[in-house]
């Protein structure tokens, strides 16, 4: 069964970003904006990336647990930095602000600020080149080509075919890789691998008209995709080719996440085809957790 209620009280209830921790976060980017707005060199405008920009955050599952969000800064292109000037830069201005001096750590790609207990906020420098994207990495010395906005956009457009089911579904799959913590997925190659199973014939079908039906069809897809891969397939931007999303995963780890995607497959198509509402909540627990359906009044 679709079980629409159940979906949406769980996703309120367990998944998505609360409305207090949507707010701190709006509130940090705020400030940070209005800062650099007034005391970067070279600063142009913000952007949202990653989950963020795909509004796929989800809570974190742990009480205590915090969550990641992504913004690129634009700036002006110097001829003379390198990578690594583009971070300092970044990285001093915000010293220079006693609300984040006391939050930054460095990264390769970017500027972290670390609100502890709650959320850490990657700020990525970037720049524009003869109209190729580049972010900074100060490690390798490089500047590596990107296009989190060309990416964004293709997203969304795939999520609207299914009438935005799709995040629910990718925040789902989210939720899952960190509540059974069996598996080691970057969030963006798991949303490609989702994503990629949605195409332009899907809309107005019933495999996409509900959360329930969405999240299965990703799953049952996304396992005969995997199942067909004898080894680690490379996941590559559908908007840049040339980059992979997983560098930092091996075969050993792919076959996890192919037998985890295989199992839950396996039950949400179980739980979908139930043609009572007891029973097609029990099946959906053993993905869930009692959390899911837990406002349901009747005996199961």
């Amino acid at each position: 069964m679709k079980l629409n209620r159940r979906f949406k009280e769980f996703l309120r209830d367990e998944v998505n970003l609360n409305q207090t921790r949507i707010t701190r976060l709006q509130r940090s980017v705020r400030d940070v904006n209005s800062y650099l707005v007034e005391n970067l060199t070279g600063y142009q405008r913000i952007d949202r990336q990653g989950s963020y920009a795909l509004d796929t955050l989800i809570r974190p599952v742990t009480q205590n647990g915090e969550y990641d969000a992504d913004i690129q800064v634009v700036m002006n292109p110097n001829g003379q930095s390198r990578p690594q000037d583009y971070l300092d830069a970044l990285a001093d201005c915000l010293s220079g602000n006693a609300n984040f001096r006391d939050k930054i750590t460095m990264g390769p790609r970017c500027v972290t600020l670390e609100y502890a207990g709650d959320f850490h906020l990657d700020v990525v420098p970037r720049i524009t080149r003869e109209g190729q994207h580049y972010i900074c990495n100060g490690t390798s010395d490089r500047f590596e080509e990107t296009d989190g906005t060309g990416y964004r956009d293709w997203f969304l457009r795939k999520s609207n075919i299914t009438k935005v089911n799709l995040k629910r579904a990718v925040r789902l799959l989210k939720y899952l890789r960190e509540r059974e913590d069996n598996y080691i997925a970057k969030s963006i190659m798991l949303t490609t691998l989702a994503a990629n199973t949605i195409q332009a014939g899907d809309r107005g079908q019933d495999s996409v008209k509900s959360v329930a039906s969405t999240l299965t069809t990703v799953l049952t897809r996304m396992d005969s995709y995997l199942q067909g891969q004898p080894r680690k397939p490379a996941v590559r931007n559908p908007v840049l080719r040339s980059e992979t999303f997983d560098r930092h995963w091996d075969d050993v780890q792919f076959e996890i996440l192919k037998q985890s995607i295989n199992r839950y497959a396996e039950i949400a198509s179980d739980a979908l085809a139930c043609p009572t509402i007891p029973d097609s909540i029990v099946r959906w627990r053993r993905l869930f957790g009692s959390g899911f359906g837990r406002h349901y009044k009747g005996t199961l």
